[in-house]
């Protein structure tokens, strides 16, 4: 069994990490595991930081999450305005953009990262594949701090 110490060491290396991708990159990507009460999802944590709500997405492979999220996030970086009803292209397929006003239940790190205290939770907004995405190949993982 690992040691509180390890685990410790181990949210300071991801927490870093983290803040690494999104200084360099503009966001990052969480992925939770699913399980028997939830599907699993993916989301960004970052585009809060270009004014713009966080994108998720649910029950999709890890992989495909992060081809739609990030080709998404490019049209953000690139000065696009992602708003909830449009159908927007993107590599694996067209996705619908819904509103997703329960990111404080789901978003836990853009909005630990992103909101003030006492203030409403980050935006967000709902991808939902307009058919069936192209699938990315890859392996889920599991959370780098809890499996």
């Amino acid at each position: 069994m690992d040691s509180p110490e390890r685990f410790t060491h181990q949210v300071d290396q991801y927490d870093a990490w983290q803040r690494e991708t999104i200084r360099r990159h503009g966001w990052a990507l969480q992925a939770v595991s699913g399980d028997d009460e939830s599907p699993p999802f993916v989301y960004t944590v970052g585009l809060t930081g270009f004014g713009h709500p966080e994108l998720i997405l649910f029950a999709t492979s890890q992989a495909t999450a992060a081809t739609v999220l990030n080709d998404l996030g490019e049209l953000v970086r690139a000065g696009h305005v992602l708003t909830p009803g449009q159908r927007v292209p993107v590599r694996s397929g067209d996705v619908h953009l819904l509103s997703f006003p329960e990111s404080a239940d789901w978003l836990y790190v853009a909005n630990g990262l992103y909101r003030a205290p006492g203030a409403a939770p980050v935006p967000a907004l709902l991808v939902v594949p307009a058919d069936e995405l192209a699938v990315t190949p890859g392996e889920d993982r599991p959370c780098a701090c809890c499996g």
